[in-house]
């Protein structure tokens, strides 16, 4: 708990948070977030370590911790979690208020925040043993997270130990094939269509969708960044072509003064123009070879999406311009 909320706060204001939550003797409690589930979801949990099934049996006291997975889909920071086999103690509470830590009353908009104090009433404790540490599906989450353990029961426990009768959350179903997922994906589009529907969904083609566009971010900034290095590297090798000419304006006046015809004079700057353009290209080529894979490193380290492929189209749609510029 107390690692949690130093990524957030200093020392000073860490110390003080603690003092303000309910206390059970050395250790601090936090709120942990319980999903329960119905049996029929139980396979679509990814099992870390340890065994699910003993939360499917009846009457059990098994209670599985959800882990936060990265990007690719690692697990860091294995030694935050509880281990499989370790007792965990759930308090159920009625109500949650805070207090005035010095009066003891209920505090009111004017209690300054380092003596509001969290009460419970109608606590109740419940131990669990921790069977199994598991990877929850974003579908089947509460889609936001928070400071604790995030935990799975069974709907069963869930009921029996908090002493209220569940209320679903979310509706989850899968599709037989692409026919029926298109069939589900318009049933659900309409009804939940409108600006003020209480109802929303996700599927499979509303997540595809949201990718493609976020993909298409990408590729837009990144052709006009593309477009606009190579506007300027054409500019500039024109204007380099075009410098070079006119400051040997007097290397060509001599060059005619002992005999070189003008025709012999138009010649020899085409090859030097032509010369330079293959050059230019060599080099961008043996660049994108050597740098190319060093970017896409970079980037698919920073981007799980992101992979690298080397084509050598964008070299060869640019000798034609090259070779046009080196020609004028």
């Amino acid at each position: 708990m107390r690692q949690d909320y130093a990524r957030y706060e200093s020392a000073e204001q860490l110390d003080s948070h603690m003092s303000r939550m309910e206390h059970r003797g050395n250790r601090v409690m936090g709120d942990t977030r319980i999903e329960a589930l119905d049996n029929s979801l139980f396979d679509k949990l990814q099992v870390f370590d340890g065994d699910i099934s003993p939360m499917l049996e009846p009457d059990n006291n098994a209670i599985a911790i959800a882990v936060s997975l990265d990007d690719y889909g690692n697990l860091p920071n294995l030694e935050y979690y509880p281990k499989v086999g370790d007792t965990i103690t759930a308090t159920y509470a009625e109500d949650v208020k805070y207090i005035d830590s010095r009066t003891g009353e209920l505090c009111t908009e004017d209690t300054p925040e380092e003596y509001l104090q969290e009460k419970l009433y109608g606590e109740r404790d419940v131990e669990y043993t921790v069977c199994a540490l598991v990877e929850l599906p974003y579908s089947m989450s509460y889609r936001y997270g928070g400071i604790g353990y995030e935990a799975v029961l069974s709907v069963d426990t869930a009921q029996r130990d908090s002493g209220g009768a569940a209320i679903p959350m979310l509706y989850l179903f899968d599709a037989a094939d692409e026919v029926d997922e298109a069939e589900a994906e318009q049933y659900l589009s309409k009804l939940t269509a409108g600006e003020f529907s209480p109802l929303m969904y996700e599927s499979k083609a509303t997540a595809r969708s949201e990718f493609a566009q976020f993909r298409q971010m990408f590729l837009l900034i990144g052709g006009i960044l593309c477009a606009i290095i190579g506007l300027v590297g054409l500019l500039n090798f024109f204007n380099a072509m075009m410098t070079g000419i006119l400051s040997r304006r007097r290397e060509f006046a001599v060059l005619q003064a002992v005999g070189m015809t003008n025709r012999q004079l138009k010649t020899m700057l085409i090859y030097e123009g032509l010369f330079y353009a293959m050059s230019s290209v060599a080099a961008a080529f043996i660049l994108s070879l050597a740098v190319g894979p060093l970017a896409g490193k970079m980037l698919g380290s920073m981007f799980w999406f992101f992979e690298y492929r080397f084509t050598i189209l964008p070299v060869l749609l640019t000798i034609p311009v090259f070779l046009l510029l080196g020609w004028l």
